[in-house]
């Protein structure tokens, strides 16, 4: 994912490509359902009425049953939470069930090596792996601090926010992101993170 700044030629790319089908990987998928979450019984199943079946993958599935697998782990697994509070909780899921990947436990084991920062440049890549329709741009505000901006024509902010939060976290560091900006087609997130106390 390329780091852009916004303005209004992302205004029209936006618009190209919510015209175009957007297809999300399974691995995906993998990572949140099959590694994370591990759905059985009537999970399982309701995941397999809207698309998604663990026992016939597909490389590829539409945006939309992705968006409707996400509403179907909401209600079982983060029933009576907020739509955001649940989105954020399935972000960091997704992130626990990603460090169980091949590629993942890679991640996992060079974060802390690479540090916060570096792994925050690394976030359009990361992005760009699990939908290549969106775009990031990285800002940093201060020691400590980043701006997030994100274009996304179909945004799913407090979600992202979980994940940037749990790719900050493997650093171990104790990360803070909140989501400042919610617009139609993008959001933006500030990140904030504290170095742990060095123990005499």
């Amino acid at each position: 994912m390329v780091m852009e700044r916004r303005g209004s030629q992302d205004v029209v790319t936006v618009g190209r490509r919510a015209q175009m089908a957007v297809c999300v990987p399974r691995r995906n998928f993998e990572g949140l359902f099959m590694h994370a979450l591990k759905p059985s019984g009537a999970f399982a199943q309701s995941l397999k009425d809207i698309g998604y079946d663990e026992e016939d993958l597909q490389e590829y599935y539409p945006l939309t049953v992705w968006r409707a697998a996400l509403g179907v782990a909401r209600r079982f697994v983060c029933a009576g939470q907020t739509p955001e509070v649940a989105n954020r909780a399935l972000g960091l899921s997704y992130v626990e069930g990603f460090a169980q990947t091949l590629v993942g436990r890679i991640f996992a084991t060079a974060a802390p090596l690479l540090g916060t920062e570096r792994c925050l440049t690394r976030l359009p890549t990361y992005l760009k792996a699990g939908r290549e329709d969106m775009r990031m741009d990285l800002l940093p505000v201060r020691e400590r601090e980043w701006c997030v901006r994100v274009v996304d024509a179909d945004p799913l902010p407090d979600f992202v926010a979980g994940v940037v939060e749990g790719v900050l976290l493997r650093t171990r560091v104790t990360a803070r992101v909140e989501v400042f900006e919610r617009a139609p087609a993008g959001y933006a997130l500030r990140v904030c993170w504290e170095e742990p106390r060095a123990t005499s």
